[in-house]
Formats: structure tokens, C-alpha cells, sequence
């Protein structure tokens, strides 16, 4: 299921200051521990993965601080280092604001203005003239990944509105401008599954339009300035992921978050549970395999495929004790919207 941006110019009109300052996050669905979860747990996948590779920035600019708003700058104490952290359910979790960050003029030598941080975004976007936010990280040159419930309600309201993407948000902060959607396309399983969770395939995929990064220069796609992640199917299952976001129970989501956790456990329909302290923000968010600028010597394992997304932060837990996400499995949905997306002109190539 997709939808054009019909009014790119209302978009931009409609992100005031006062707007972005306000934006919610979207309330991470939530499931209820113990309950039904559809049948039996997904099984090892039999089919091959299939995957696209990550690729570095190919235009080298410098960040520029837009400020969007000003915002209010707290404790840093907040968002430190909680290694092996773990709730109720006992999955052990490391979880930490993204580090070094800077400020002034040493600013662009922070972690989250250089590749592969720079990916992750914050994903504003409205409800009924409401304003909220997601995470949401660049896949290839014009398209961003997401959680299918930042875009659509699941069921008969539809899609939202005013979708903006913001790489390397910061305190109120664009560093790498705001780019204004153009095509969003979710997968059949979210747009009818009636915006339950957990839910077999919570993701979605949105084309964002080229623009200029400086005065009178020429359109640049999102993804040659921030670079990409790459993507995998099947291998959320038996693996180590960095989950990427900006969970607002941490930093007040103002500063980019990584949730470091082995696969907790599988739960039906097609999800697997991590463990992590995220909550509402981080929803859309990477769970990226290999997360890393590779080593000499490096990726010698049997999995080796580096930075690439392997799932999608989709819920939680009614209860925030137990400290667990879920997101279901790219597969053959993920592929479908992925082919669909690509297929316009321009987004891959």
C-alpha cells in the first residue's frame, strides 16, 4: 500500500518551530506479557537471506547546525552507559547515548555526524494536525526505513501526513538539513492488520526528495550525504544488533540512543524480542547487525554482512518491566516494498 505527496510545498509550511518543539513521540505499541501471540513462534527460516550492502557518504560536506527550535539543554548525566542492563524478562541489554558528542566548533567531530551514525534520523510526521516523531535511517540514496505504525494506522484511518526526515538530529538541531517526503509505501500485513502488535511485518519505506545543500548548488539525494545502511532478510533470529533511535525516556529523545543485545527470544507472528530500555521515539529505529567500521583483520565470522539492517523497532510491553522490544523479520514483504520503492526512478541508482 502507497501514498504520494501530492502538496510537497504544505509540508514545509507546516513544520514551524513551534511545531518540531512540540512534537510527541508515537507511543511504542505495546503488547501484554503472557498473552496470545498468534500461534507458535516463527521457525528458522529455510529460505536464503537477501540483501543489499551499506555504502559510505559520496559527497564530503561539513555539518551545518540548523536549529529547528531552541531546546533547553539538561543534566548530561542522562543516557549513560547501562552495560548489561536487564528487566523482568531477564535479557540482558548495554545501552548508551551515542558517544563522544560535541559541541561549538568541535561539533563535527561527534560520533553522530559521521558515517554509519549518520544514517539514523529523527522521522517527524502528524495525526490529525498533531505532531509526533519516530527514528527512521537511510537504506539507499532517496529511501528511508521505518516502522510501518510511524506511517499508517493499521487499519481504516490511513496513512499520516507531513512526513519530514532529520539525519543526525541533535538537540533541536539539523545538521544535515530536513528533507521533505515524496512516496511512502507500508507493508499489506501492517495497512490491514488491524495496528496490532506483534504484527508480521511492521515496517515501511519512504522516497524523500533531492535538494540543494548549499545556496545555489545542485539537487543532492539524502543518502550521497549521509551515506546508507545496508539491509538483510531473515537473520534477526540468532544475532547481535545495535538498535539505533531516539527513545524519549532517554535525553527526552534529543540525542541519538544505541541498544546493544543478543535475540532474547522469537514470538509469533514473525517477530523476535531483544533486550532493551528503549520506549515512545525509538519506534522505526535500525536493529543493525555489524554495526562498525571494519578492522583490519575483521569480519571473520559466518554472518560477515556490515551495517546492515536486520529489523525495525515495532513494540514494547504494556509494562516497561520487563525491558524488551520486538520487531518483526524482513522477509519476503520487506523485499516486495524494497522492489517496489526501488523501481522509481532515481531512489537506487
Amino acid at each position: 500500500m502507497s501514498k504520494e505527496n501530492a502538496d510537497p510545498k504544505s509540508v514545509v509550511e507546516y513544520w514551524t518551530p513551534e511545531r518540531f518543539k512540540s512534537a510527541k513521540p508515537l507511543p511504542l505499541p505495546a503488547a501484554k506479557a503472557g498473552q496470545d501471540k498468534k500461534g507458535a513462534p516463527p521457525a528458522q527460516p529455510t529460505a536464503k537471506p537477501e540483501s543489499s550492502d551499506a555504502q559510505p557518504p559520496t559527497i564530503h560536506l561539513d555539518p551545518n547546525e540548523q536549529q529547528l527550535y531552541e531546546f533547553e539543554q539538561k543534566s548530561l548525566l542522562n543516557g549513560q552507559v547501562d552495560p548489561q542492563a536487564q528487566g523482568t524478562f531477564g535479557a540482558p541489554y548495554t545501552s548508551t547515548r551515542v558517544f563522544p558528542m560535541y559541541t561549538g566548533s568541535a561539533a563535527n567531530y561527534s560520533a553522530d555526524r559521521a558515517y554509519p551514525y549518520r544514517t539514523v534520523g529523527k522521522l517527524f510526521f502528524s495525526i490529525d494536525d498533531a505532531a509526533y516523531v519516530c527514528s527512521a535511517s537511510v537504506i539507499q540514496r532517496r529511501v528511508v526505513s521505518t516502522a510501518g505504525h510511524c506511517v499508517h494506522s493499521g487499519d481504516s484511518g490511513g496513512f499520516y501526513s507531513n512526513f519530514v526526515f532529520v539525519p543526525s538530529f541533535r538537540d533541536g538541531a539539523a545538521p544535515f538539513k530536513t528533507w521533505n517526503w515524496r512516496y511512502v509505501v507500508v507493508t499489506g500485513a501492517w495497512a490491514f492488520g488491524g495496528g496490532g502488535v506483534p504484527n508480521a511485518a511492521d515496517y515501511a519505506m519512504i522516497e524523500f526528495g533531492d535538494q540543494p545543500m548549499t545556496s545555489g548548488g545542485p539537487l543532492t539525494k539524502l543518502g550521497n550525504v549521509t551515506g546508507w545502511l545496508g539491509w538483510q532478510t531473515l537473520s534477526l533470529n540468532g544475532n547481535h544488533t545495535s538498535k539505533l533511535g531516539y527513545p524519549c525516556n532517554l535525553d527526552s529523545c534529543q540525542k541519538m540512543q544505541n541498544v546493544m543485545s543478543n535475540n532474547f527470544q522469537l514470538s509469533a507472528p514473525n517477530n523476535v524480542e531483544y533486550g532493551s530500555d528503549a520506549r515512545g521515539g525509538s519506534s522505526g529505529g535500525p536493529w543493525v547487525q555489524n554495526f562498525a567500521i571494519q578492522a583490519s583483520g575483521g569480519a571473520t565470522g559466518i554472518n560477515t554482512g556490515q551495517n546492515r539492517v536486520v529489523g525495525i523497532t515495532s513494540y514494547g510491553y504494556v509494562s516497561t518491566d520487563p525491558k524488551v522490544q520486538g520487531s518483526s523479520i524482513p522477509d519476503n514483504r520487506w523485499v516486495q516494498i524494497w522492489n517496489l520503492i526501488c523501481g522509481r526512478p532515481g531512489n537506487c541508482n
